[in-house]
């Protein structure tokens, strides 16, 4: 039986990157499949294969990152690498954080929810599968009465921004995106779609199908350089294009911290940026290359070592790679990636805003951690056992067939032959009352 299967992500390429296999997956296996995006990433659906469906959306995203609620959220100080199982542990201001992050996530659903259900009552959908912070996904899911699916982007905990995290109580404007069509809230997807080694990811109770992480960065095509052999160590430094687009002006940035700490190393330097990051370096420098919309991909396979700031697309290509990382966390999320991928071995963490306190003991430090990365094999040998973990999960298409089930019954059948249990066993969560 050929389904209609929706897909639908906000305005940010790194939401709809990790996506884009499963919509090929669906795809060959005969289904009809559409993305429900806003006009800013009608193009980028298109570039990757996939039919867009463009819906209004009105969400100033830079502007909400940037407003006074969130606007330290991008360079934090170091959270406690627990908080996420104890929220006792958050400060007042943390915490009020945490819930206006929330916020920001359900007014991105609101400005992009009408045309989502729209669509979708036309087009009839059976199966939803939505980012796991597009609440309008879930929305939509409900409307029509059908199961929905929400694709993990490479964190190692599932986000639920929507609830109390001391109460698990759900938020009175997350409730109010349901009211609007009537329907009663759906907190949760029915599954979630988590490329995430098992060791790597916290474990949780809700049902989650792990699959294998299939690297999408966007289109482009390989260099001749690529080609050649190595003649020394290669070090990629990544530094992301959200970050350029919501830094606000005078933010201490590590970035610079980290083009001094890699100059003059015993290595050749590939920075993979966006233009705007390309002005800011003396790209004459002997053993600097600087490289634009190439693909991660690509590039990683041939690297020793990465240094980034801990999105989860950057993470898990690294991760799929099995290159050491270097991550410079500016945010909550990612000092939990970083931590984590340190304990396992395969990564050394540095936070941000400690970087920035001394900018010369910072740099220091940069450098210190990524010789540790090049000098010690420990790191190659970490990285290299959790990319085996990696690679032995499911593919997107062999979760074909339980999207199917789930499609066709609302519920998740018996796990097929190279599937994994789609429950991960662990403590539970406050639930709602």
């Amino acid at each position: 039986m050929i389904l209609r299967i929706l897909l639908t992500t906000w305005a940010w390429p790194s939401h709809l990157f990790p996506m884009v296999p499963f919509g090929w997956a669906l795809q060959a296996a005969g289904h009809e499949v559409r993305v429900a995006v806003g006009p800013a990433l009608t193009d980028a659906v298109g570039r990757a294969g996939l039919c867009p469906v463009t819906v209004r959306d009105d969400a100033d995203l830079v502007g909400m990152s940037t407003a006074p609620a969130l606007n330290s959220w991008h360079h934090q100080q170091r959270w406690t690498s627990d908080w996420y199982d104890r929220p006792e542990l958050l400060s007042r201001a943390q915490r009020e954080m945490y819930a206006a992050l929330g916020h920001k996530q359900t007014a991105m659903a609101s400005a992009m929810v009408d045309g989502v259900v729209d669509f979708a009552r036309a087009w009839r959908p059976d199966l939803v599968v939505h980012d796991a912070v597009t609440f309008a996904g879930l929305v939509a899911g409900a409307v029509l009465g059908v199961p929905t699916a929400a694709t993990l982007w490479g964190n190692i905990a599932i986000p639920r921004h929507q609830r109390d995290p001391f109460t698990g109580e759900l938020a009175p404007d997350f409730v109010a995106l349901f009211e609007r069509f009537g329907v009663a809230p759906k907190p949760e997807p029915d599954v979630w779609l988590d490329p995430c080694p098992p060791r790597m990811g916290l474990p949780s109770s809700e049902p989650r199908l792990t699959s294998r992480y299939v690297p999408y960065n966007g289109p482009g095509g390989s260099p001749d350089w690529l080609l050649a052999p190595v003649g020394r160590r290669r070090v990629c430094v990544t530094w992301g294009i959200t970050t350029g687009r919501i830094q606000s002006d005078g933010d201490p940035d590590v970035f610079d911290q980290v083009v001094e700490a890699v100059s003059g190393l015993d290595a050749e330097v590939v920075f993979a940026l966006s233009a705007a990051q390309r002005e800011r370096l003396d790209t004459g420098a002997a053993r600097i290359r600087v490289v634009e919309a190439l693909p991660l991909n690509l590039l990683l396979p041939s690297c020793a070592a990465v240094v980034h700031q801990g999105g989860g697309g950057t993470t898990m290509t690294s991760v799929w790679s099995g290159t050491p990382q270097l991550i410079v966390s500016p945010r909550p999320e990612q000092m939990m990636t970083g931590d984590r991928l340190e304990q396992l071995g395969a990564a050394r963490h540095l936070v941000r805003t400690e970087l920035t306190a001394d900018p010369r003991a910072g740099t220091k430090a940069l450098r210190s951690a990524l010789l540790d990365l090049l000098d010690d094999g420990a790191y190659a040998r970490g990285a290299a056992e959790l990319r085996g973990e990696l690679l032995a999960q499911p593919t997107p298409a062999d979760l074909v067939p339980r999207l199917e089930e789930l499609a066709a019954s609302g519920t998740l059948g018996t796990p097929g032959r190279g599937d994994r249990p789609t429950v991960v066993t662990g403590t539970p969560r406050r639930k709602a009352k």
